[in-house]
């Protein structure tokens, strides 16, 4: 990848993005499971539960302020003539939204932090204070970049990140760190991502950036799709958040055991299709008269594929965890299928969210979230044994999620006769 498909002076071909999306996710993915399967090898029992929830934490944050990049994405355009008009108000709103994100969690901490952290409490909450200033930059740049399609910008911003996390965390790790320092290592690449990506491509986006809406529109849009990303982070990334509050009873072995599994087995499939929302919300927003037959193909291959690795993780999905780290980590064989399963179901919600976000219809989006983020809550608090209830929650949650968005998208069709009406890729509200 050369500089000059950074700075704009070769733009990138249309039918390059996906190409260039899916490469760089594919390695991010990569890393990130590297990063989520050795740490757990080279800690104990407590030790990795501290970290699976200050990560969850984190990238529940990260999913979150997800949200604004998905509505930017929306809402930034590419202009023919070279001569954009969005710079301004894209930074002034990157400068808003972070006096809203970085207070907010700071200010909320004392409700959640104690409960998480069990030490250097101060510590932590000031690691997640810097990782959630980074990520809104990111945010804010990865949704003007998607929405002026300069993919090899976005993804050297998505490798990039992850990259310096892993030498972070290695060096963390090889220095024998404890959890102050792996919080950082996980905290700090956030930024110095976002200012090596930004010196690269400034100067294109300046030059070809146009918002369709203004900073208030952005905020008020922005709203619904932080609440839908969060609801969104709870299926995902903050799970392990939700184990570790409503498992006061389950002991340790078994918990560590279920933030495990679900780890590295739902990642193969929910991880790559959550990196790829932006490119979706683009794609179904620039073709929206092919977007039910495009979810139905990419549902029905997901779902097949699903099947499969649900097979194959009922036969070697124990045999691996024991391979790789002895009999500390253990679930039954049955477990593994349905957390696979699940993470299918998961998968397919990141597929419909898209869908109905690139048709302005916000209000859908957010409940088809919300709903599901609403039964898994509500699963966990069940007063189950486990690994039953993690199992019910898990199941139940984006099944629901997917019915929402389904039907509000049936609602739809029948109001409009069938299709999507003029004007669906464009409109910002519903």
């Amino acid at each position: 990848m050369s500089a000059s498909d950074l700075t704009g002076a070769r733009p990138p071909a249309r039918d390059r993005g996906l190409t260039y999306v899916l490469g760089a996710t594919v390695v991010a993915g990569a890393i990130g499971y590297v990063i989520q399967a050795v740490v757990p090898a080279f800690t104990g029992t407590d030790e990795y539960i501290a970290f699976s929830v200050f990560w969850s934490v984190v990238y529940l944050i990260v999913s979150a302020l997800s949200g604004i990049q998905n509505e930017l994405t929306r809402a930034a355009h590419p202009t023919a003539d070279r001569k954009g008009s969005g710079w301004r108000s894209l930074w002034g709103f990157a400068g808003v939204a972070a006096a809203v994100a970085v207070p907010t969690v700071v200010a909320t901490s004392p409700l959640w932090a104690p409960a998480v952290f069990a030490a250097d409490v101060a510590m932590l909450v000031a690691a997640v204070a810097v990782a959630t200033l980074g990520y809104t930059m990111v945010a804010v740049l990865s949704g003007a970049l998607y929405g002026v399609r300069n993919w090899p910008a976005v993804a050297t911003m998505t490798v990039s990140d992850s990259a310096l996390r892993l030498i972070a965390v290695t060096a963390a790790l090889a220095l024998g760190g404890g959890m102050v320092a792996l919080g950082w290592a996980v905290a700090v690449p956030f930024l110095l991502a976002f200012v090596g990506v930004l010196a690269l491509s400034a100067r294109s986006i300046r030059a070809t950036l146009h918002l369709d809406t203004g900073i208030g529109a952005l905020g008020r849009n922005s709203l619904t799709t932080v609440a839908a990303a969060a609801a969104t982070g709870l299926m995902i990334s903050g799970l392990p958040f939700l184990l570790g509050l409503t498992s006061p009873r389950t002991n340790g072995a078994l918990l560590a055991s279920l933030i495990l599994v679900i780890t590295l087995t739902r990642a193969p499939l929910v991880i790559p299709l959550l990196a790829l929302q932006s490119y979706l919300v683009v794609t179904f927003r620039d073709d929206a008269h092919a977007v039910r037959r495009r979810v139905l193909r990419l549902g029905g291959a997901l779902l097949a594929l699903t099947g499969v690795l649900s097979v194959l993780a009922l036969f070697v999905g124990p045999w691996i965890i024991v391979l790789l780290y002895g009999d500390r980590y253990e679930l039954p064989a049955a477990a593994y299928a349905l957390i696979v399963a699940s993470a299918g179901l998961t998968g397919l919600l990141c597929i419909t969210g898209p869908a109905v976000l690139a048709s302005g219809r916000h209000g859908v989006y957010l409940a088809g979230w919300a709903v599901a983020s609403a039964v898994l809550v509500g699963g966990l608090l069940l007063p189950w044994e486990d690994p039953a209830r993690v199992l019910t929650a898990i199941l139940a949650a984006p099944a629901a999620g997917v019915l929402t968005h389904a039907a509000g998208s049936a609602v739809r069709r029948r109001r409009t006769g069938g299709g999507p009406s003029a004007g669906d890729a464009e409109r910002p509200v519903e």
